[in-house]
């Protein structure tokens, strides 16, 4: 009988439904998991390290992956595309939440209360050391321009932003004004008065923000990282905010992550951290099954998969 590994948490009564609706299949958990039923596990609801060992078994039976995240980085990409494994990932479900959460992050500093936040666990001087400004008219470049990037674009024309998307290739994405190909962003990066990283993380995005990127920037603008933290050398980062390149930081990623308590990071006044949390939302787990449950019923009716499917050559 096929298994289906359940890693995620469900609901009992999401757990039930399955159940009742898929007799000929067995739903276990890792604890329940023993040796012996390696090889009928074919389907795989959320992510464990248990998945490379059966990725290593010659004779494993794994055909779906499903993850509770965007981004699939962390996965062994290279042994799933090799065994022919459909991996789908739950892109989309926090795009409006991260959005919400990247225009927080520049009203905070452009309104001035980062800056009265400090000046109330400090000095408590009734003035403030900034003058503060509107998001309207201001350049706002994000790279990336998937759902996630969509969303912090439609987000910001709202303030009367303008707009600019930075993907492989140039081509035209919802909500943005214009859209530039990665490898011709350095105008954009000229003029930008904020920068946003919604990147997955590839071998082409590893450390992409560098101090080679950062010296583009002529505005000093705040830097936004709500992609993944190794798009972005910390220690290049670090630099050009010494240096002034950079006005400000907010990073909801970081690497390492988690930032230790002892980080240096935490210390200063022009970095904002947020625990990875931008994209968190309401009822994660109802939602989340939904797509599972879909891609599970699409998977055993014909072995393809309803939504969110995972190219594993570009790893997004």
């Amino acid at each position: 009988m096929p298994i289906a590994l359940m890693v995620q948490a469900t609901k009992p009564a999401q757990l039930a439904q399955i159940k009742a609706q898929y007799p000929a299949w067995q739903f276990k958990t890792v604890d329940q998991l023993a040796v012996a039923d390696y090889d009928q596990v074919q389907v795989m609801f959320g992510n464990h390290p248990i998945l490379k060992t059966l990725l290593a078994r010659p004779t494993h039976q794994l055909k779906l992956v499903q993850v509770i995240s965007a981004g699939v980085d962390y996965l062994p990409l290279k042994a799933l595309a090799q065994a022919h494994v459909l991996v789908a990932n739950t892109s989309g479900i926090h795009a409006d939440a991260i959005g919400e959460s990247v225009l927080g992050a520049m009203l905070t500093v452009v309104r001035g209360y980062h800056a009265a936040w400090i000046n109330q666990t400090g000095a408590k001087a009734w003035s403030l050391p900034v003058k503060t400004t509107t998001l309207t008219d201001k350049n706002l470049l994000v790279f990336g321009t998937g759902q996630i990037g969509q969303s912090i674009a439609l987000k910001a024309a709202a303030f009367g932003m303008h707009v600019v998307g930075v993907n492989t290739t140039g081509h035209p994405a919802t909500g943005f004004d214009a859209t530039v190909a990665l490898t011709a962003a350095d105008q954009a990066l000229k003029q930008a008065n904020f920068i946003v990283n919604a990147l997955p993380l590839t071998p082409t995005t590893h450390h992409l923000f560098n101090a080679t990127l950062f010296a583009k920037a002529e505005q000093r603008p705040m830097f936004v990282n709500i992609g993944r933290g190794p798009a972005v050398n910390t220690a290049d980062l670090v630099v050009a905010l010494d240096q002034h390149q950079l006005s400000m930081a907010a990073l909801d990623v970081t690497e390492p992550e988690p930032l230790a308590a002892t980080n240096p990071l935490w210390q200063r006044f022009d970095v904002m951290i947020t625990p990875h949390i931008s994209g968190q939302i309401d009822h994660f787990r109802a939602t989340v099954f939904g797509i599972f449950a879909a891609n599970f019923a699409q998977y055993v009716q014909d072995g393809t998969l309803a939504r969110n499917q995972v190219d594993l050559t570009r790893g997004y």
